[in-house]
């Protein structure tokens, strides 16, 4: 962890700049965000400073408050990186590797626990270095994630409030 900023070091840390990225991002208040997901100020505040644990009910309503991807906030933590979540708030990736790697999942089944580290490596190296390589372009159908992110929500239970 050397050269790390220390501020940077905690998983709250990370999740409240992303958070606060975001908010920005939608021009939207703290009140009004708060308001939005059906939560008290303070409560909001605790929550994007980074002071509560980890909740899944907050950040989906936190995303869908800001418009944003709820799995590329997760994975904005577990990476180490507030600003994926904001890179991938309108194209949706974190919520897309979370479609394709549940259909995976389904497909494979008990198999997935054979595969060898190095073709796992392999091949989601090889996918990433793909996507690398080509030009970025608007796409105006976006009907697959919308219904993977249907079947998500459907295997879900649906968030409080």
């Amino acid at each position: 962890m050397k050269g790390d900023r220390p501020d940077l070091r905690r998983d709250g840390a990370l999740l409240s700049r992303a958070l606060k990225r975001l908010r920005l991002r939608s021009g939207r208040s703290k009140a009004e965000i708060a308001a939005t997901m059906n939560l008290a100020l303070r409560t909001y505040d605790r929550f994007e400073a980074g002071e509560t644990r980890l909740n899944l009910d907050y950040i989906d309503r936190f995303a869908r408050a800001t418009g944003s991807d709820p799995n590329a906030i997760l994975l904005a933590v577990a990476t180490g990186s507030p600003e994926l979540a904001v890179r991938c708030a309108d194209n949706r990736f974190g919520t897309i590797l979370v479609i394709a790697l549940r259909r995976f999942d389904e497909a494979v089944g008990d198999r997935l626990s054979e595969y060898e580290v190095r073709t796992l490596i392999s091949a989601v190296t090889t996918m990433f270095d793909g996507l690398a390589a080509l030009p970025t372009s608007p796409d105006p159908d976006r009907t697959w994630l919308q219904e993977g992110q249907a079947e998500l929500e459907s295997k879900r239970p649906r968030p409080g409030r």
